[in-house]
């Protein structure tokens, strides 16, 4: 999965274009944390991304109505939170700040994917990563000889990632269809994930500047 891959820049909309249908308003995210402590990235310009995404979710509001769908990755499809999500997250940041606006404003919080899709997927990742481990190499060779094909292992694990990866594309398609008629929701989603969006809704996506500079700063520091 390429976390890289681009994402369209925001157009400013007409309201009387879009004010009748459906409304996803699509915000790229990225493991910032883990990006931080890996790359030296400065969380001051983290924290400045997700106060332009909610200046720009802000100013939809103020166009077309309340957000009445919050949709996040990581929680179980068949859940529907509300403040109780918040006990979970840190405090006093720009990012629990955005969700915690749009809650209040009357929201619900929905998954897009199965638990146990997550956690298989995670399993595969893991197992893929530690393929790649000298170490580990030698201590499957000195169990299942030294022909294995460690090659084939890793294109299994791939062809089993991606077949996740699509039903979990499925699944959050479908979920983010049940958005209720004449409403507007919100999706938070990793950067590059592949996902279809229902053609009947209209797609914004939300991609202030500080997101382009935060990826042009963890490419650099990958060469």
């Amino acid at each position: 999965m390429d976390i890289m891959a681009e994402l369209g820049k925001i157009e400013k909309p007409e309201a009387s274009t879009f004010s009748a249908k459906r409304k996803l308003y699509v915000v790229p995210s990225l493991p910032f944390k883990e990006l931080a402590s890996q790359y030296d990235l400065d969380m001051a310009k983290v924290e400045r991304f997700w106060g332009e995404v909610k200046e720009k979710i802000n100013y939809f509001i103020s166009t077309y109505g309340k957000i009445s769908t919050l949709y996040i990755e990581g929680i179980n499809d068949d859940e529907k939170e509300g403040q109780e999500y918040f006990e979970k997250l840190e405090k006093d940041n720009n990012y629990y700040n955005l969700l915690k606006s749009i809650v209040d404003s009357g929201a619900v919080i929905r998954g897009i994917e199965k638990s146990s899709q997550i956690e298989t997927l995670k399993l595969l990742f893991d197992e893929y990563s530690k393929s790649l481990i000298p170490e580990i190499q030698e201590f499957h060779k000195g169990y299942y000889g030294k022909d294995i094909d460690f090659d084939g292992w890793r294109e299994y694990l791939i062809k089993n990632i991606q077949e996740i990866q699509d039903e979990m594309g499925k699944s959050a398609t479908r979920i983010i269809g049940e958005l209720p008629a004449d409403s507007s929701g919100v999706l938070i989603i990793t950067d590059g994930r592949p996902i279809e969006f229902p053609e009947e809704i209209d797609i914004f996506q939300i991609r202030p500047p500080a997101f382009d500079e935060i990826e042009r700063i963890i490419r650099n520091k990958m060469k």
